[in-house]
């Protein structure tokens, strides 16, 4: 037999069924390096963060909301059991969900952590452990149907081993975050794509879900209506421009309609917390602590202003706010804050500097590699590839608008979590970025190759694509296996 028809032969077996057996088996293979890391690190790290018994105060004091008394009626006790406790600093969503492991009689925690709150802190942890790797599990599922194998395996692989277990072995709500923050990110996305009305509500529940869990997904949402509205308007000119007619699935009378739609998904999510911090805080948003240049300033006025009367007894300059911090800050002070946290948070994201030595070190390399990898398909589609004969063997007809929202989200909300650097000085919320970079980077490489593919590219190009991902993908897994030997044999 000939090179060509064994090849052919062994191409017909993995369509036909051998890239889901493949898939399968290395999704088993992955839950159980996950759950066995897991275990292993949980083991090592018993130490208590302030801030995770600040999570568990909280949840202690949820849990009398999940047996409400309807016997004085039903809109207020209902109101009671949705998430909505808020001091303005502790969001209420991951208090609610750890108090289901909360007994009726645990009282709160004030000096030494008692064996029943090791329970609960333990089986939260647990539960964030079993989530992630649940929505892991359909993540790769549902990547291998619009990606290559490899691609959906170095997908969870990064995901999970780089951002979300380190984040599910504290009691917070890190992982809670990330995964909406991501959730939300992909459903903006898919709405640039093709806007249908259901779209725009889901990423208005998702962003509220996120809002309810750590602050904020508020800057990713308006960055999705800006570039959505400049979506709008350029169909809106060129509906009213002389031009050859093309083919999209984005629909420029949905969009208005569908905003309407994002904000009343999101403002009726959100109600209960908001009237709670209201009726509270007299704030429906108190982001005070935004406002602070340290931790420790943060912590002593948060500490000092946890109630209506005391925040409404402060004259109208010591309210923290956008208005008092610009009135006492110069503009080089601003600019310098926002600038250093972008930094720090692309140092902590890319894993910067990076060193051998440390164990998961290859996850800032990878972002490199796929942007590496990204750039020499754009070459080579563009070079080498054949012109495209039809609308679709071209690029996707919204693919300027899926670029700009990517680079301006990224942008943004780096900015964005970059100014609250000197206050939140524990957890991982930062790492909510890391996901959809790696995704998005994917999501481009594997659209190049899809496009390619139908212009009849040449087979060493994909070849070369598919062994470079399996190579990226094996050296995460003996990183992974290096981790999980015993102490006496680890490299």
């Amino acid at each position: 037999m000939s090179v060509k028809s064994v090849f052919l032969h062994f191409t017909r077996l993995w369509l036909r069924g051998g890239r889901w057996v493949v898939l399968f088996a290395s999704l088993v293979l992955f839950a159980w390096a996950y759950l066995q890391s897991f275990q292993r690190q949980s083991e090592a790290d018993t130490s208590i963060h302030a801030q995770e018994q600040m999570y568990l105060n909280a949840a202690i004091a949820t849990r009398h909301d999940l047996t409400p008394d309807f016997s004085k009626g039903v809109s207020q006790p209902l109101n009671d059991w949705l998430p909505h406790r808020t001091d303005g600093v502790v969001r209420p969503l991951w208090p609610w969900l750890a108090a289901w492991n909360v007994a009726a009689d645990h009282s709160q925690s004030s000096g030494a952590i008692s064996a029943e709150d090791q329970r609960v802190m333990r089986a939260g942890k647990r539960w964030l452990a079993g989530l992630s790797l649940g929505f892991l599990l359909v993540l790769g599922l549902a990547a291998a149907r619009a990606f290559s194998i490899p691609a959906a395996l170095l997908t969870i692989l990064t995901i999970g081993f780089g951002v979300l277990l380190p984040s599910a072995l504290a009691f917070a709500p890190d992982v809670l975050f990330q995964l909406l923050f991501l959730l939300t990110w992909v459903c903006c996305m898919a709405a640039l794509k093709r806007n249908s009305l259901w779209l725009y509500g889901v990423i208005g529940f998702f962003s509220a879900l996120a809002n309810l869990t750590l602050p904020t997904t508020t800057v990713l949402v308006m960055v999705f209506i800006s570039v959505s509205t400049l979506r709008w308007l350029w169909g809106w000119l060129m509906a009213h421009w002389p031009h050859e007619g093309g083919t999209t699935l984005w629909v420029r009378r949905n969009h208005w309609l569908g905003l309407i739609v994002l904000v009343v998904c999101h403002l009726f999510t959100m109600g209960p917390m908001l009237s709670d911090a209201h009726q509270k805080l007299g704030d429906a948003a108190p982001f005070f602590w935004r406002w602070f240049d340290d931790a420790d300033a943060m912590r002593q006025w948060t500490a000092a202003h946890q109630t209506r009367e005391s925040l409404q007894a402060l004259p109208a300059g010591q309210m923290p706010g956008y208005s008092s911090y610009i009135a006492t800050h110069a503009t080089d002070a601003v600019r310098e804050r926002l600038s250093q946290g972008g930094i720090k948070i692309i140092q902590s994201i890319l894993r910067w500097p990076w060193r051998v030595d440390r164990p998961l070190h290859e996850y800032g390399v990878l972002v490199l590699a796929l942007a590496i990898v990204l750039v020499l398909l754009m070459l080579v589609v563009w070079l080498v590839a054949p012109r495209a004969a039809h609308a679709g063997q071209a690029l996707h007809p919204e693919t300027a608008p899926l670029i700009l929202f990517t680079v301006l989200a990224f942008v943004a909300c780096t900015l964005d979590f970059g100014w609250d650097v000197p206050v939140l000085t524990w957890g991982n919320r930062h790492l909510a970025l890391y996901p959809p970079l790696v995704l998005s980077l994917l999501w481009a490489c594997e659209a190049l190759m899809q496009r390619a593919r139908r212009r009849k590219m040449r087979l060493p190009v994909f070849i070369i694509y598919e062994t470079v991902l399996w190579a990226l993908c094996g050296a995460i897994i003996l990183r992974v296996i290096a981790v999980l030997q015993p102490t006496t044999f680890a490299a």
